[in-house]
């Protein structure tokens, strides 16, 4: 009898669009191992520690015969439902705003001028939240940023709508709720719950795990401190 196929396999050609990556520390590596091994992956972690670099690389990198787009989501107001149908322009003037950071690290993971080209041909995709909420997404690895704004009935279903031969990166900083409502995150209960899982990757980076600047875990201790 045979073996079956694993599910979500790397896929047998791995991309060669990234030019420059690598993990920068033990965190990373573990979570670049987690995006290779699972469906679903939380994490959360304090500013500076890499996170959307380190899956946007990894995402790029799983790109082939099993992984054909990488979508990234924004959650881009903090009104419910997510709608940014008031802001005026097409939605590609919508969301120009919210695309400059991910323009960047696709520009330093794959070389300068990367991003246009993925983004014209649609193998980079950013959208709002609010137009990926009904949708079952197929061949395609999906990083949703900013987690943390996300109500649990938002989280629910999105988790559940994940399709064939996808993944579905949940990032956020469980500090930086901007929410109206901070209780209105559900974050740290979703982590939580899925901590033991088997199924679904959980990993949560630590100050100690700031690659941006040292200086940055100074800033955040002396902030908490005064409840900021």
């Amino acid at each position: 009898m045979g073996n079956k196929k694993e599910k979500n396999r790397l896929p047998e050609k791995q991309s060669s669009l990234v030019q420059d990556f690598s993990p920068k520390n033990e965190k990373q590596t573990q979570f670049v191992n987690l995006i290779k091994r699972k469906e679903v992956i939380l994490a959360t972690g304090p500013a500076g520690t890499g996170k959307t670099f380190c899956a946007l690389a990894t995402a790029l990198s799983l790109l082939g015969e099993t992984y054909k787009q990488v979508i990234l989501v924004k959650s881009v107001t903090t009104i419910p439902g997510e709608e940014i149908g008031f802001i005026p322009g097409s939605m590609e003037q919508k969301m120009e705003p919210f695309i400059m950071s991910y323009t960047w690290n696709i520009d330093k993971i794959c070389g300068k001028g990367s991003a246009k080209k993925l983004l014209d041909k649609k193998i980079v995709e950013v959208l709002p939240l609010a137009f990926v909420r009904g949708l079952s997404i197929d061949n395609s690895i999906v990083i949703i940023d900013e987690s943390q704004n996300i109500d649990k009935h938002t989280f629910k279903t999105l988790m559940t709508r994940i399709g064939s031969d996808s993944k579905y990166i949940f990032l956020g900083d469980v500090e930086q709720v901007d929410r109206k409502r901070k209780d209105e995150s559900c974050l740290r209960t979703v982590m939580d719950i899925f901590n033991d899982s088997k199924i679904i990757g959980t990993l949560e980076f630590k100050d100690a795990d700031c690659v941006r600047n040292p200086i940055i875990p100074e800033i955040l201790t002396k902030l908490r401190e005064f409840g900021i």
